[in-house]
């Protein structure tokens, strides 16, 4: 939550939260708003939520509509107007209060449609059940910000007025200043008139509602100002034509206010379309057109049409050349990721390539060893990066287009290298067998540890689930393992859990699952958590922290789940299916267990364009899956075999390769790959340092005095200009602490140096260097 805006996203957030195992999802959550305070920042919320809708007359383009269309949308009957799956419709009602709402039979005909979701759905109020307003919001301490404000009318204006600049302040910032007093009127009007830049770009993103909202005074400054320092007047000249000069940046001046507007271009929304109709056209001999590409919309377009293209030929290459056309694709297209279109999100591709490049640098080796065990390490210590970087391409939102591009680039690259490396490993496995029951796969528990399994935890989501929470819970140790064969769960699972030894099996079923060795029964939920407790382990829920002196196991996430419904969508999916793996390891160390290991049962194969199909008739098996089989006793097949983990006599047959004996799918597993029988198992202990996770998140220059602001876990850090990072002797101020609320103060003292480059560091607390950022000195 470093925003005021943050704030209100995570409070809508908690809004649509609830118990999955008591109640269904919200149908809606209502965001009534009588005074239309928050109108101003429909914008902006559009631009971020996919799920914002608003009522009011119909505008497709902006997810606006009446009562009954936006009925239709959430019920999915807007083919082109969808909502993303898994999230909760917002619906914001400008001019409405819940009062009116929930009396039914006076509510307004075009509003009764959406009167019966206030009981399927939550609404986005105070706890009292008045509607959020902005003061409430930043004042209250029930969901609010918890700011001290004044209650007079010139402050309540002063917020409305300055909602829009308001929401970008850092959280933190406020609070400093309101442990000193009042914010009042006049603190708010500073935020509106203390910046002529952000008023040029506020009024260029949305020239006549910005003179509508503004006082006559405030449109007189502006002029003024920019007749003086831009070289043009608003009134006269128009919006286009200054709009025209910040693309041409031609000027210091307005190369100024062109930085602004790079850093955060979500504020202005408006000024995409605009620089779009100021493009001039090409002069002849114009030898700086290609350096001012970033500034028009319809040139970063045609790039990344241009990429699009190049992507979907790749098919026509054999895949080691297509491997360095991928390659070539990112050097001309690596510097648009730090374009302005980038941050708006309007340059997927250039942010996808980067990713296929990874790719294609690993996939030119092929993944070998002259042993399996050769080739487990090869891939562990690094031939999973393949997989990730397969994972970060398909996950960068984008048109359909912009998909099957990239995942026909994947599938051209990707499946030769994926294909081989099964290949060779299944032919390793017939001179030396995996790991039998004699291998545990679970360690001794000791007591204060508990175990969380997660399913289908791939080895390099493993490791992207150890990136999340490093910063977070400091060290983690991370080990691979072999799963028990074939990898699904019904048989993997039990072996890494602390009852293996109680487990056995004799046929593998319909569903490969083995029984309680004990009385031969099926091992079912409830008797794995039965045989849980005889050894003293309890067993939690989802939400239950339990007893941390004794022992636990639990589970939670489902990207198994999610890849077999989902498919290649399933990598767009992971950020947020690991988010909540950090936030529930987390809520367990933070109950007092000192120990947490992550276990898992089984990793998996994910194809674009799908897994190729092999044949096995299936009068030759007793059960038959996607990338296993149970052969009958009498049965000849000409496929790899291997024994069944719980038991010899079961004879399991596995597709050659990548293949499947069942047609198109994305994603699967129960064979024989390193991506699906090599797994990780995660330590994560109470009390380690955390690592230091601050970074340089504002700078501000005051002729050479340059305000910084940092975010993160700062404690320790300090901050300086230095013309070598790493190089303290070439400091052109003395190194400063970070403050308690962030900020910092450096002075350059030779006023020489302004308008020369330099760059600012933050140094941890052994002087290591954790961030940087190029400057200009007084710019």
């Amino acid at each position: 939550m470093n925003s005021v805006f943050d704030a209100i996203l995570s409070s809508l957030q908690a809004a649509a939260d609830y118990h999955k195992d008591d109640v269904v999802q919200p149908a809606a959550i209502l965001w009534t708003d009588e005074k239309r305070e928050w109108e101003r920042l429909v914008p902006r919320l559009r631009m971020v939520l996919p799920n914002f809708l608003v009522f009011g007359p119909y505008d497709k383009a902006n997810r606006t509509g009446p009562a009954i269309w936006l009925r239709c949308v959430i019920a999915g009957r807007i083919p082109d107007t969808c909502i993303p799956a898994g999230s909760v419709p917002i619906i914001y009602l400008p001019g409405v209060s819940r009062a009116t709402l929930r009396a039914t039979e006076e509510c307004p005909q075009e509003l009764k449609p959406l009167a019966e979701l206030q009981y399927r759905g939550v609404f986005w109020s105070q706890t009292n059940g008045k509607d959020w307003t902005i003061a409430a919001f930043l004042q209250t301490n029930h969901g609010g910000l918890q700011l001290k404000i004044a209650k007079d009318t010139a402050t309540a204006n002063s917020i409305r007025r300055c909602v829009e600049k308001l929401v970008d302040a850092p959280v933190v910032e406020l609070r400093a200043k309101s442990a000193n007093g009042e914010l009042n009127s006049g603190y708010f009007d500073l935020l509106v008139s203390d910046d002529p830049v952000d008023d040029l770009l506020t009024w260029l993103s949305d020239p006549k509602g910005t003179r509508d909202r503004w006082e006559p005074n405030r449109w007189e400054t502006l002029c003024s100002r920019c007749i003086a320092d831009y070289g043009f007047d608003p009134a006269r000249d128009g919006e286009v034509v200054a709009a025209e000069k910040l693309g041409l940046q031609e000027k210091s001046a307005w190369k100024t206010v062109w930085k602004r507007f790079a850093a955060t271009p979500a504020r202005y929304v408006g000024l995409a379309e605009l620089l779009r109709k100021a493009k001039p056209k090409p002069k002849a001999g114009d030898l700086f057109a290609m350096q001012r590409m970033e500034s028009w919309p319809q040139d970063n377009e045609a790039r990344e049409a241009e990429l699009r293209q190049a992507l979907a030929e790749l098919v026509s290459l054999p895949p080691k050349q297509a491997g360095q056309r991928i390659k070539e694709l990112e050097q001309a297209h690596c510097e648009r990721r730090q374009w302005v279109w980038a941050k708006l999100t309007r340059s997927p591709l250039a942010q996808t390539v980067e990713h296929l490049a990874a790719l294609a640098e690993i996939a030119q080796a092929p993944l070998s060893g002259a042993t399996a065990a050769d080739m487990i390490r090869a891939y562990t210590e690094g031939g999973w990066r393949a997989d990730a970087a397969v994972l970060d391409a398909l996950a960068v939102a984008g048109s359909h287009e912009d998909r099957l591009a990239v995942e026909k680039a994947v599938a051209r690259v990707y499946t030769p290298w994926l294909r081989d490396a099964a290949e060779l490993f299944q032919e390793r496995l017939k001179k030396e067998a995996a790991p039998g029951r004699d291998v545990p796969r679970a360690a001794v528990v000791p007591k204060g540890t508990c175990i969380l399994f997660a399913d289908g935890l791939r080895y390099d989501v493993g490791q992207k689930l150890r990136a999340l929470l490093e910063p977070r819970l400091g060290p983690v140790a991370v080990e691979h393992q072999w799963v028990a064969l074939p990898s699904v769960t019904p048989t993997a699972k039990p072996a890494v859990s602390p009852v293996a030894d109680k487990i056995a099996g004799a046929s593998a079923g319909e569903d490969f699952r083995p029984s309680v060795a004990a009385d031969g029964k099926d091992l079912t939920p409830a008797r794995f958590k039965g045989l849980l407790e005889e050894e003293g382990f309890q067993s939690l829920g989802i939400a239950e922290t339990g007893d941390p002196a004794g022992r636990a196991w639990t589970e939670y996430g489902n990207v198994d789940k999610t890849g077999h419904e989902e498919g290649v969508g399933l990598a767009r999916r992971i950020p947020e299916l690991l988010a909540g793996l950090v936030q529930r390891i987390a809520a367990l160390l933070a109950a007092g267990w000192q120990e947490v290991r992550v276990v898992t049962d089984h990793g998996w194969l994910l194809l674009p364009q799908g897994l190729p199909k092999c044949e096995l008739p299936k009068y030759l098996t007793a059960t038959r899956w996607r990338r296993c089989a149970v052969v009958k006793p009498s049965a000849t097949v000409e496929l790899s075999c291997f024994s069944w983990f719980w038991s010899d006599d079961v004879r399991i047959a596995c597709p050659p390769g990548i293949d499947c004996f069942m047609a198109g799918e994305d994603y699967n597993h129960g064979g024989l790959s390193l991506q699906e029988c090599i797994v990780p198992r995660l330590t994560i202990r109470c009390g380690a340092e955390p690592a230091v996770t601050a970074k340089i998140e504002q700078v501000k220059w005051a002729g050479l005095r340059c305000r910084v602001k940092v975010s993160g876990q700062f404690a320790g850090c300090k901050v300086d200009l230095r013309d070598k990072a790493a190089d303290p002797s070439t400091s052109l101020a003395s190194a400063k602490g970070v403050g308690k609320d962030g900020s910092v103060a450096l002075v350059v003292e030779d006023d020489k140096r302004e308008g020369s480059a330099t760059t600012l560091v933050l140094l941890d607390a052994s002087g290591s260097v954790v961030d940087k950022t190029l400057v200009e000195v007084g710019g």
